[in-house]
């Protein structure tokens, strides 16, 4: 990064961002963690996994995801405050909210295994008889 001093009589240098390429990389990131879940709700319609394992899945990705916002709002401040310019990462970010919602609203709506209820397995003796 090249450092410049935009205004006259400037003593701090600020870092120019020429390519902008912190908002494009996380956009790449956040169409890439989009991805896991896609794949197992493919294998899932496929029979070919379970759900628990979607549960996972999301689990790992809202996690992802959340990193991804916190970077979000700290880029979206810093260009403000070092470049004095926007980056429009806003439909990014709510596109990465959108793994949290939907791991929140698994985890609310599943039941859970105290209130499941389950049939005892108890021995019984069958008779048999033979005419």
């Amino acid at each position: 990064m090249n450092c410049t001093k935009p205004f006259p009589g400037q003593t701090d240098q600020m870092f120019k961002d020429k390519f902008g390429k912190w908002p494009r990389l996380m956009k790449l990131f956040v169409l890439l963690s989009l991805l896991p879940p896609i794949t197992v709700l493919v294998l899932i319609n496929n029979n070919m996994a379970s759900m628990p394992m979607m549960y996972d899945v999301l689990v790992y990705v809202s996690g992802f995801n959340a990193l991804l916002l916190t970077w979000g709002l700290l880029l979206k401040i810093r260009s403000k405050k070092y470049w004095y310019r926007n980056y429009h990462i806003g439909k990014t970010m709510l596109l990465a909210v959108v793994p949290i919602l939907a791991c929140g609203y698994i985890t609310l709506t599943s039941p859970q295994p105290n209130k499941i209820v389950t049939q005892a397995q108890h021995d019984r003796p069958v008779q048999l008889v033979i005419n």
